[in-house]
């Protein structure tokens, strides 16, 4: 029997842990990436067949996922529960003095919210407007002003955004023939005497210039003036 029994986190201290573990990723956090990401942790919790993280009540807002909810809850945390700066109008939320560790909360949920937030915290806005518009099941068949069907993501869960293709790996015993191949070049390489470049990078004093051209072969003796 377990010593103590693990809760999952109310909605505050949701967005202050999201908050908190944005900054330890060095991610600008603003109120529009901060809100798509708390609907992907809905979405993730959905798929998985359990109920809504948040708590929220999801619709399909102007031009994606909102609830109309937290722009009062958020303002309530603002110079408390999370700090807050503007630049160029737009809310950055810049720290959480206070935030939960997850530590006592059920694995499962942890882990999906660090899950959600490896994904997709680094997108670049856009990236990820993009791919929650577009590639979350509940937005699919969205209508706008309508609340959104999040049991659409059990049957049709999230793509991952796709990730760049890394280097292949070299084969085994490939870094040390490459090693000794660059070894016997640098041995085979003998440079230049400071004599030998200046006759090697500059023509002979007294050397023509031929030109090949379509009909023949011009000369262009050197004092000529071009």
């Amino acid at each position: 029997m377990p010593l103590f029994q693990r809760h999952d986190p109310d909605l505050r201290s949701l967005i202050a842990y999201i908050v908190a573990r944005a900054c330890d990723r060095d991610v600008t956090l603003n109120q529009t990436k901060l809100v798509k990401l708390l609907y992907l942790v809905d979405v993730e919790r959905e798929a998985s067949a359990r109920p809504l993280l948040t708590g929220l009540r999801w619709v399909f807002f102007h031009y994606g996922p909102y609830a109309l909810e937290l722009p009062e809850i958020l303002a309530k945390m603002e110079g408390g529960e999370v700090i807050v700066g503007q630049w160029h109008g737009a809310k950055l939320y810049r720290a959480a003095p206070d935030a939960p560790t997850g530590e006592d909360w059920p694995p499962g949920t942890r882990s999906l919210v660090d899950s959600v937030l490896k994904r997709y915290a680094a997108l670049e806005l856009n990236e990820l407007l993009d791919f929650v518009y577009f590639h979350t099941a509940p937005m699919l068949e969205a209508v706008r002003g309508e609340p959104l069907d999040m049991t659409q993501a059990r049957t049709n869960p999230p793509r991952r955004p796709q990730r760049p293709l890394g280097a292949s790996s070299l084969p085994e015993g490939a870094r040390d023939r490459l090693e000794v191949w660059r070894e016997r070049r640098r041995s085979a390489y003998v440079p230049l005497s400071s004599e030998d470049q200046r006759h090697f990078f500059s023509d002979p004093d007294d050397e023509e210039l031929p030109l090949d051209s379509t009909y023949g072969r011009l000369v262009v003796p050197e004092d000529t003036e071009l």
